[in-house]
């Protein structure tokens, strides 16, 4: 079980808690996790556990076992990916391994929205929910002994989700789980993630907003509310172990039994933390339900200050909604807002980089002496495979330099407001590894293997700005 990321990363991630709960419980399943740490070197729990560590041990690393399925949410991760087979030996192209063991699995949100990239480089991608179709995955492994023979490949072909690299040219049906009775929940709770000591469970997936630059909206629809009852149930084995409970969706007030679910956590003995929401949704009801849980912190994503812009891109946001949210979120103890604003969208102007200027202007007098902190995270756009806006390109640099010249003339030194930028160092290779085909995922290893990662980030720039077009 690989997440091509530090442990503090994929320990954060309930795709990959619910997937090792899953396969670990499976029966013959032994199952280990790992992760790529910062520093360079491979971390799996289980070879610190003694009952574990010799079954680790006699396998070495990732070429010893059967089978190895990845999870991967950043595309950028593709190249941690890489690492993690070029570490343990194992080629990085599937046709170089000769159906040999161990078969390459790969899942997550970035696969299901372009499963072209990772074709040659995993025996099976899978696109949607996994808990479809991983029973049947697992049961045609054990049956052809983990080998990767044809015989193996056609069992897997009609499970709903399964690409093939055999069958580059044809459109995988993305496995929906259309009833979410069994919601993705933390497995390990720790003091190493993210969300310290804090117990995380889904309790709706997907989205119903229209926003045209999003891989929520194109990878995880329809959007589907995890029954109320087992989430419930899911809290109330978790709370012994800690009274912090993590609410995790897209937008979580798209479940119609939000303030119930709170409301009954809290008469349990826990304590909510939410994730972000829609600032029009920041109705009075849910802010008094963030105050009661002690949550100081609140996220809003209007990205960009122009509502003309924010029309076009499928933002249903009004600035007066954002404002009365704010406005919401300072009557009921709030200390920090976030804002995440994205630029170099299409279609956008001067003015609409001006406009992030007169919006965050607009919430710092609504504020002013309030003692409550604004922090502006502001991010270029990246296209994403699936989305209506994957046929649009970043800009030049020199666009992003001199909006972010701009932007810090105007709110640097604004009383309360702190202003973060996305380093651009790795824009077009990012943009890329989003909209890539299957030969860019060839392209990727050849130049990995030669140690030239440099010489290809170079050409992706190249590509991205000459009009890289999709096949």
């Amino acid at each position: 079980m690989c997440y091509p990321n530090s442990y503090y990363v994929g320990m954060s991630n309930l795709g990959f808690h619910s997937l090792y709960h899953r396969v670990s419980s499976f029966h013959g399943v032994r199952a280990a996790r790992f992760f790529l740490e910062r520093d360079g070197r491979m971390y799996s729990p289980e070879a610190q556990d003694p009952r574990k560590g010799d079954f680790l041990m006699r396998r070495g690393s990732l070429n010893g076992f059967d089978a190895i399925f990845f999870t991967v949410s950043f595309e950028l991760d593709y190249i941690n990916l890489l690492k993690m087979l070029f570490m343990s030996s194992i080629p990085l192209l599937a046709a170089e391994r000769d159906g040999k063991r161990p078969i390459i699995l790969c899942g997550g949100i970035a696969p299901t929205a372009n499963r072209h990239l990772l074709s040659p480089i995993c025996d099976i991608l899978f696109a949607g929910d996994m808990e479809r179709g991983l029973t049947e995955i697992l049961e045609a492994l054990f049956v052809w002994e983990f080998r990767g023979v044809d015989g193996f490949f056609s069992s897997v072909t009609g499970i709903k989700g399964v690409t093939l690299d055999l069958e580059n040219k044809s459109e995988t049906v993305r496995a929906v789980e259309v009833h979410i009775k069994n919601p993705a929940h933390s497995v390990v709770v720790t003091d190493t993630t993210e969300f310290a000591r804090m117990f995380l469970i889904e309790i709706i997936r997907g989205c119903r907003n229209t926003c045209t630059f999003c891989m929520t909206r194109c990878a995880a629809d329809p959007p589907r509310p995890a029954n109320k009852e087992s989430v419930l149930e899911h809290v109330k084995r978790a709370l012994p172990l800690t009274k912090k409970v993590g609410l995790v969706g897209p937008v979580l007030t798209d479940h119609q039994d939000l303030p119930s679910i709170v409301r009954e956590i809290n008469s349990m003995g826990g304590t909510v933390s939410f994730s972000s929401f829609r600032a029009d949704h920041f109705i009075e009801e849910i802010a008094s339900l963030v105050e009661r849980n002690g949550q100081k912190t609140v996220t809003f994503a209007p990205e960009t200050g122009s509502e003309e812009l924010r029309r076009k891109i499928g933002k249903r946001l009004r600035n007066d909604q954002l404002l009365k949210a704010v406005s919401n979120a300072l009557a009921h103890g709030v200390r920090r807002v976030r804002l995440y604003f994205m630029y170099g969208l299409p279609g956008e102007h001067e003015r609409d980089i001006l406009s992030i200027v007169d919006l965050v202007r607009e919430t710092v007098v609504l504020l002013h002496g309030s003692g409550l902190r604004l922090h502006l995270s502001v991010n270029p756009f990246i296209p994403k495979r699936g989305t209506a806006l994957s046929l649009q390109r970043p800009r030049p640099v020199s666009y992003y330099r001199k909006a972010q010249e701009v932007l810090r003339q105007e709110l640097v030194g604004l009383r309360g407001v702190e202003l973060k930028f996305e380093p651009l160092k790795q824009l077009y290779l990012h943009s890329l590894l989003s909209i890539g085909d299957r030969e860019t995922g060839i392209q990727l290893c050849r130049f990995f293997k030669k140690g030239a990662l440099s010489e290809f980030s170079k050409q992706a720039e190249e590509r991205v700005l000459n009009g890289y077009t999709l096949p």
